[in-house]
Parts: structure tokens; C-alpha cells; sequence
């Protein structure tokens, strides 16, 4: 074999070795391409999810005996069409009287007609009775468990979102909090 013969013969095996090469390069490159976007998928979710709304309804127990139930968005995103269902009415010691004109804080229009929207961090709140007057309420009532509340609510963005809490004051003692100054026990 003359040497044309044998730099023939080496340059097509280098060119099929460099074929092949260049075949390996670019299937890392594909795997770093599918690697780097889930990264960055994970990322947008993380970030989504950090920034999307939170809507719950609980129960607030200050100084003293008032129960307040709130509704709040401790979400960093903004909630529209906000909708909430009760588990059961959410009775005060005045409207479960039966010649009471007032109604069950579930039935306020806030709850039964629901919320345009709700910004981020804000709250609404809303005083349902007093714990002395509760505590035995829902003993009758048969609501040992308390009463569950499922918001529905949406993001700016369109997505759905729904959050379930129970409120049960029960779960509370009704001698929790220092006597207001000035009262007698």
C-alpha cells in the first residue's frame, strides 16, 4: 500500500470517528437540554406556587370571648371568585333562637354569595358569638367535631384552587384568656 492509499484509509476512519464523536456530543447536549428544563419547570412551579393565593376561613380567639370567624388570603397572590360551602350552619346563641331574626354567619351575603376578590394579606373578619355562648351551642348542636369550610378560589391567572379548614372553638378552654381588668370572676 502506498502512502496515498494509507492517508485515504486515515482520513475516512477520522471522519467516521469524528461523525461519531460529534453523534455523542450532541446527545449530552440533549440530555443537559432536558435536564435544564426541568430544572427551570420546577423552578416556574416553585415560583407559581409561592406566589399563588391561599384563602382560608378560621376562627380567631383574642382577649376575652369573642369568636371571630376570618376569612383571609395568606397567599402572595391576589384570589377572585371566592366561594365558600359550611359543613353545617354556623349557628350563634341569637339566631339559633327560633323567633330570631338573625340569620347564621353562613348565610351573611359575604359567605353565602361568596367574594369578587380578596387581595393578598387581607382579612375579613366577623363575630360569631361569644365562647361561653358557643361552647354549649355546639355541644347541642352535635358538632363535638366543629364545622368544616371549603373555599374555592381562583388566581389572577385563571387557575383553580380550593382550601378545606375546621373551625371548632370546643377544641379551646373556655378560661384561655386573663380576665378583662376590672371584671370579677
Amino acid at each position: 500500500m502506498d502512502v496515498v492509499s494509507i492517508a485515504q484509509v486515515a482520513s475516512a476512519i477520522g471522519t467516521v470517528g469524528l461523525t461519531v464523536l460529534f453523534g455523542l456530543q450532541l446527545r449530552v447536549f440533549y440530555r443537559q437540554v432536558l435536564v435544564n428544563s426541568d430544572t427551570l419547570r420546577e423552578m416556574r412551579e416553585s415560583r407559581t406556587a409561592h406566589e399563588r393565593p391561599h384563602v382560608l376561613v378560621t376562627a380567631e380567639y383574642s382577649h376575652g370571648s369573642p369568636v371571630e370567624v376570618v376569612i383571609s388570603n395568606i397567599g402572595r397572590g391576589a384570589a377572585e371568585n371566592i366561594t365558600f360551602e359550611f359543613s353545617a350552619p354556623m349557628e350563634s346563641s341569637v339566631s339559633f333562637r327560633r323567633d330570631s331574626e338573625v340569620v347564621p354567619l353562613s348565610e351573611l351575603p359575604h359567605f353565602r354569595n361568596g367574594l369578587n376578590y380578596l387581595a393578598p394579606r387581607a382579612e375579613i373578619a366577623t363575630v360569631w358569638d361569644s365562647h361561653a355562648n358557643l361552647v354549649p351551642l355546639l355541644r347541642e348542636m352535635d358538632l363535638q367535631d366543629g364545622i368544616t369550610v371549603i373555599s374555592r378560589y381562583e388566581s389572577l391567572t385563571g387557575e383553580s384552587y380550593e382550601t378545606v379548614w375546621t373551625i371548632n372553638p370546643l377544641l379551646m378552654p373556655g378560661n384561655l384568656y386573663a380576665a378583662e381588668s376590672g371584671a370579677t370572676q
